[in-house]
């Protein structure tokens, strides 16, 4: 549950935001579930872009695409990339103490064995069973699952770092106390309902996130 007097503290926050910003959401990986499975594991408290195309966890995602473009919508031919070689390719990150690599290529595993392969399998299924598969696996969990799910295409939001940074800062100006980040979550999607900005409830998540991360607070 959210109060008033916290939505219209979130939605005043909202106004300091670029309206380019709402606009500004450039797509994710619609069709493409290998590339979103290892976008979504290694986003993980890692800096999305940097200055260098290359680097950054996009810079990589994108090299990963070029180097696996059958693995892009087919999770058994990610499966069949191995943990080395992913590695090299994405970096030797980790999230609970496992190499992403790892856990990437764990969680294909998992989802093949559930029957979803491709995006069309996953965004066809329901759900509450996709999440189950992903999330039992060691080093994932709700919130990126749902941003697994955003990239493919799934309104929502990655109630992340920079997102409850955002809503806790906007929280603390008027003299309200910090959520949690499924508080966030929630008090993002009631503004966003409010607001009348960003063609999608993803374009505005995307727009907090951004904002955020180049604010530097």
């Amino acid at each position: 549950m959210t109060s008033r007097e916290q939505r219209e503290a979130v939605l005043a926050a909202t106004k300091q935001v670029p309206e380019p910003f709402y606009e500004a959401y450039p797509g994710g990986w619609p069709g493409e579930v290998g590339t979103a499975l290892v976008d979504a594991v290694y986003s993980i408290r890692a800096r999305y872009r940097t200055r260098d195309p290359q680097l950054g966890v996009l810079g990589r995602v994108r090299a990963f695409r070029e180097t696996y473009p059958a693995a892009k919508d087919d999770l058994g031919s990610l499966s069949r990339v191995g943990s080395d070689d992913l590695k090299i390719v994405m970096g030797s990150g980790k999230t609970a103490g496992r190499l992403k690599s790892v856990v990437v290529l764990e969680a294909a595993d998992s989802l093949v064995a559930a029957g979803f392969v491709r995006a069309d399998d996953v965004l066809a299924a329901d759900p509450a069973r996709v999440k189950n598969v992903y999330t039992a696996v060691s080093g994932l969990g709700w919130v990126t699952y749902e941003y697994f799910s955003m990239l493919l295409g799934v309104p929502g939001v990655k109630a992340d770092t920079m997102i409850v940074r955002f809503v806790n800062l906007a929280l603390a100006q008027s003299g309200l106390s910090k959520v949690n980040a499924a508080t966030a979550r929630d008090l993002v999607i009631a503004t966003w309902r409010e607001s009348g900005k960003g063609a999608t409830l993803t374009h505005f998540e995307h727009a907090l996130w951004r904002y955020q991360s180049e604010s530097g607070a």
